[in-house]
């Protein structure tokens, strides 16, 4: 692929992205924010959840 191509391509792409109504971009942008994984998932694994959740049992254990 060409630096021409991949101009071309870009700029289709950022005028595809400029014709959407307003509304419909912020839409698409807190459906993509909620579909994000938690930061601490994402880096490390599930390991931080497992120990997170073992910690939150143990606590109720106690009371």
């Amino acid at each position: 692929m060409s630096f021409q191509d991949l101009l071309k391509f870009a700029t289709q792409e950022a005028v595809k992205q400029i014709d959407k109504p307003k509304t419909q971009r912020k839409a698409e942008r807190v459906q993509k924010k909620e579909m994000k994984e938690p930061l601490l998932h994402w880096a490390f694994g599930i390991m931080p959840m497992a120990i997170s959740m073992l910690k939150h049992r143990i606590k109720e254990g106690r009371r």
